[in-house]
């Protein structure tokens, strides 16, 4: 039997095409084509390999694009585009980290994350 960590993955293999609102869950690995709305769970990482492409807006924890977004991002935690990751649309995340080579065309607007109301 696969182990729990195993089974935590998800992959939408190249070739794969899904239209719609997507929810992910855990660690998930995009190869394919998503059109639509695509959201992660908090505590999630969304990885979209180089062969992937996201036309639509996602909002996730942490996001690592090594393929192609056109539409908005809004992460929680992170935002990670590689040396071969293309975004066209807005980030919206306390943290971007930019590989050289990469392209972004749009607006970023970095803030911390909420804190806690009754923290000092």
């Amino acid at each position: 039997m696969n182990s729990l960590h195993e089974m935590t993955i998800n992959i939408i293999a190249e070739g794969t095409r899904v239209e719609g609102q997507v929810l992910f869950d855990h660690i998930s690995r995009v190869h394919g084509v998503l059109i639509g709305e695509v959201r992660a769970k908090p505590g999630s990482t969304l990885i979209l390999n180089e062969t992937a492409i996201v036309e639509g807006n996602i909002e996730a924890d942490t996001l690592m694009i090594d393929g192609y977004v056109h539409g908005d991002i809004l992460a929680k935690s992170r935002v990670i585009i590689s040396r071969t990751g293309r975004v066209v649309g807005n980030i919206k995340t306390p943290s971007l980290r930019l590989e050289f080579g990469a392209y972004f065309e749009g607006r970023c607007a970095m803030e911390e994350q909420s804190k806690d109301p009754n923290a000092p």
